[in-house]
């Protein structure tokens, strides 16, 4: 077999070889008659003779070959190799082509894929009649395989070229902390159907990962942009790792992700925290030394200094931390003693007054807890070594957690929600999620007042076209003529979105009695639950059957070790921590410590809004570290009712003056 029979025949075989994987070409607007012009000058000197007017090796048939495949090229375990790659020959002229092209095609840049739509270019033989002979003359020819050929190579090569642009964005953004937080939070069954997203997240790393690691990143890019994993950042998944990537708010993030993929109702079961956010946290915590620190419980009567004290009990003294001894307090006057409360209803008093004018003389406080007091139960909590740094944003130890997530009234969310709370009567309904709850009332005459015949009164309907709020509320005033008689109150399910937040309360407002009715199972899907029936004499409710299930709100229960619907003793009175020393930081908070009152749950002693600013960027973890160091139950403990200064409420306090004088005071907050 001749020089140039032999090289075509290994270039054919080649090509045929790399035509069992996925075929590229390089040069990117590359001339195809630089190839051509780049063969003809890689012959050896002398060698290319071209007297005649048609040779083997520089024909058009050759030409046709060199122009369409010349700059095909394989991509082999991460390297470019192409379609010259290791082709020798017999003849030493044509391995220093081969060469030559293999170093030339070698130093362009992968431009895309290779897809023809025609199955040969070139032929193997032709013949010719010369001076009465037959000529046969070989030339360089390949086949194009069926997966290699396409009607349409502009739609193909885009599609392809889309497919690389899409992984090259995917591994220039995504960045490996972040897959790393999303693997973290789906082990953690943190993000919603998380499972179902696993797979795809740490296929994608591990591209990532080799693609780091590659000696040419641009070619592991074209070999692996057709694998589904490097379409990755164009998925709903990949959208969550985008935003981490960028730098948004872990929950921030996974709420946007959430929205995309998660029904109405859903609720995160757990706390968004990730092992290397604990582990950049307790670093933060070691360098400060706050490792005791986080170590709480509930405070004791002795642990608060006198001076942090706005009124104590006569019974109370003793125990303070700095004694009877440090204890100022205005000398007693005399008066008649014995006296007895004359006003059945209580005098108004706004509290700056009731701390400036009453505590000083009072010798006995006594508090109504009503039941709806109960978000207001709180208790006071510092910590176990007194001598650690301390947490907060204030300078002490001292904290505070309340029974309720808010303090906070029906009333308020009525008013907040634009309803009107100042007239004859008022039926309020409220609910803790985004179910669509329906407020019906049926005055004596059989007058049905709801959301299609509000008659004037149903000024408030929330939720009804989606789920906006988790405080929504309804309401029913009267203003003008209530008519006596029974009126029927009823609660109708219209949408159930939700199985979590279940129940609802209804208030009733009447010549300022303000009672409460609890229904607590969730209500289903159209059902309609009977709230009760109240009586309505000379325009005041004067009797209230609650329906099956209804709790009445009013009653008295046993919580905390202190019975609600009844006057409660007042061991001691105290600003809220953050206003210890004269201090002033932030929101500030009356505690009243009730005799007796002791908080039976574990109780969070940590709260991020309560945190220093160094500690603020760890407050996912402190959230959990909050939830998971709860201060354990004793006996000992000061708790009882606080009320915010920022939010509207009311405490009947029964004062017992120096000098027997007795007075019933309403402390406006």
């Amino acid at each position: 077999m001749g020089g140039f029979q032999q090289f075509a025949a290994d270039v054919t075989t080649r090509l045929s070889a790399m035509s069992e994987g996925e075929l590229y070409v390089v040069g990117d607007g590359l001339d195809r008659d630089s190839l051509w012009l780049t063969f003809l000058e890689s012959f050896p000197a002398g060698t290319n003779l071209r007297f005649r007017e048609r040779s083997e090796y520089d024909c058009s048939t050759c030409r046709g070959f060199v122009k369409n495949f010349g700059n095909v090229v394989e991509i082999h375990d991460g390297r470019v190799r192409t379609v010259w790659s290791g082709v020798s020959a017999s003849d030493p002229v044509f391995s220093v082509v081969a060469a030559a092209m293999d170093e030339f095609v070698g130093t362009l840049p992968l431009a895309g894929i290779f897809r023809s739509t025609e199955a040969q270019y070139g032929t193997r033989t032709t013949r010719a009649l010369r001076d009465g002979r037959v000529e046969v003359w070989h030339h360089l020819h390949g086949r194009v395989e069926k997966r290699h050929r396409t009607g349409d190579v502009g739609a193909a090569r885009g599609a392809f070229d889309a497919a690389v642009q899409v992984f090259q964005r995917g591994l220039a953004e995504l960045t490996l902390p972040a897959l790393d937080t999303v693997v973290d939070l789906i082990d953690d069954d943190a993000l919603y159907r998380g499972t179902e997203h696993r797979r795809a997240v740490t296929e994608f790393r591990s591209l990532r990962n080799r693609w780091a690691q590659a000696a040419d990143g641009r070619a592991f890019v074209f070999a692996n942009a057709m694998n589904p994993a490097a379409r990755f950042r164009n998925t709903v998944i990949g959208t969550l790792v985008q935003d981490l990537s960028a730098g948004v708010d872990l929950e921030q993030a996974v709420r946007s992700f959430e929205v995309k993929v998660a029904p109405q109702n859903y609720q995160r079961p757990t706390a968004l925290i990730t092992p290397a956010m604990v582990k950049a946290a307790m670093k933060t915590i070691g360098e400060l030394g706050l490792e005791e620190s986080l170590q709480r419980r509930f405070a004791r009567l002795s642990d608060v200094s006198v001076t942090n004290v706005l009124w104590v009990d006569n019974d109370t003294r003793s125990r303070m931390k700095d004694g009877i001894e440090g204890l100022l307090m205005q000398a007693a006057t005399t008066g008649s003693a014995g006296a007895r409360l004359r006003d059945a209803k209580p005098e108004e008093t706004p509290v700056v007054a009731f701390m400036k004018d009453v505590l000083p003389a009072a010798t006995s406080i006594d508090l109504w807890v009503a039941g709806s007091h109960e978000p207001n139960l709180v208790s006071l909590t510092t910590g176990r070594h007194p001598d650690a740094p301390r947490l907060f944003t204030w300078d002490n130890d001292f904290a505070w957690s309340y029974r309720g997530n808010v303090t906070d009234s029906i009333r308020e969310r009525v008013k907040r929600a634009g309803g009107n709370v100042t007239g004859k009567l008022r039926v309020s309904l409220s609910w803790f999620n985004h179910d669509d709850l329906d407020l019906h009332v049926y005055e004596p005459d059989g007058t049905h007042i709801w959301y299609q015949d509000k008659r004037h009164k149903l000024d408030v309907d929330m939720n009804a076209g989606g789920g906006e709020s988790r405080e929504p509320v309804e309401n029913v005033t009267w203003t003008d003529h209530l008519p006596d008689g029974e009126y029927r109150i009823e609660v109708n399910q219209f949408r159930k979105r939700e199985s979590s937040g279940v129940g609802f309360v209804i208030e009733t407002e009447s010549n300022g009695r303000i009672e409460h009715y609890r229904h607590e199972r969730a209500v289903g899907q159209k059902e309609t639950v009977e709230v009760g029936r109240m009586t309505v004499t000379g325009g005041v409710i004067t009797a209230f059957r609650p329906g099956e299930g209804m709790r009445p709100g009013s009653v008295g229960k046993d919580l905390w070790g202190i019975t609600t619907e009844q006057f409660v003793p007042v061991s001691t009175i105290m600003y809220s921590p953050n206003h210890f020393d004269d201090s002033e930081v932030g929101n500030r908070h009356y505690f009243f410590m009730l005799k007796g009152c002791v908080n039976d749950q574990p109780t969070r002693g940590i709260y991020n809004e309560f945190l220093r600013r160094d500690l603020q960027p760890h407050r996912k973890v402190f959230e959990v570290l909050g939830d998971r160091t709860k201060c354990e139950p004793s006996e000992d403990q000061l708790s009882g009712l606080g009320f915010s200064s920022t939010v509207r409420n009311s405490v009947v306090a029964k004062v017992t003056m120096a000098g027997g004088r007795r007075r019933l005071l309403s402390i406006q907050f």
